[in-house]
């Protein structure tokens, strides 16, 4: 199903309702949000190419084991890769075709939950995400041909976190068995996608 159909198929106070329980956010939320599902109700879908399919998955956290976080990415048929969405354009994602099997698991609602509370992580308007994703892409680019040019100052990450005031006061039993438990959550999450993208990738 096409996000532009799933937005037209659910109605915003369950939307709000699966969003208001799952993320700690402002009093004035629940309107910024409504204004964000009104704009993609008339915003016209632009065609992504290639084609992406969008994949929510609950997730288990490996910086907090035992507790879950939804995962929002968009895959590429023939492409094992995993692609991050939020800097893209919302009419790019309003052609995005969500995982049937996401829509089955989870429900239409909470599925377009998370998905309108990744796309709003640069803004709650589509001129504002694409003006922010802009200086973001903008960033990364000129940091990629320092790296590339043997000019960008590079930093250890032991001294960063020096510099930050973070002392590791961890043993190095405590150091394995975190290692361990995140192999652990990492297995266990493969688990998860390979049930949401086994059926197929409708």
């Amino acid at each position: 199903m096409l996000l532009k159909t799933l937005i037209n198929n659910v109605n915003y106070n369950d939307v709000w309702a699966v969003i208001g329980k799952e993320y700690n956010l402002k009093k004035d939320a629940r309107q910024a949000y409504e204004a964000v599902f009104e704009e993609l109700k008339i915003l016209e879908p632009k065609p992504c190419d290639p084609p992406v399919i969008c994949i929510v998955a609950k997730m288990e956290n490996w910086l907090s084991p035992g507790e879950f976080i939804f995962d929002v990415f968009g895959v590429i048929s023939g492409d094992k890769n995993h692609y991050a969405l939020e800097m893209n354009p919302w009419d790019e994602w309003l052609n995005y075709d969500i995982l049937n099997k996401s829509i089955e698991v989870y429900g239409q609602a909470e599925v377009l939950a998370h998905i309108l509370y990744e796309m709003t992580f640069f803004g709650f308007s589509s001129k504002t995400v694409n003006k922010r994703a802009e200086k973001e892409r903008k960033f990364l680019e000129k940091s990629y041909k320092e790296i590339q040019s043997g000019t960008a100052k590079l930093t250890k990450f032991e001294d960063f976190m020096k510099e930050e005031g973070y002392i590791d006061k961890r043993t190095p039993e405590e150091k394995r068995k975190e290692i361990r438990q995140c192999r652990q959550i990492a297995v266990k999450n493969e688990i998860v996608l390979k049930m949401l993208l086994d059926k197929n990738r409708k």
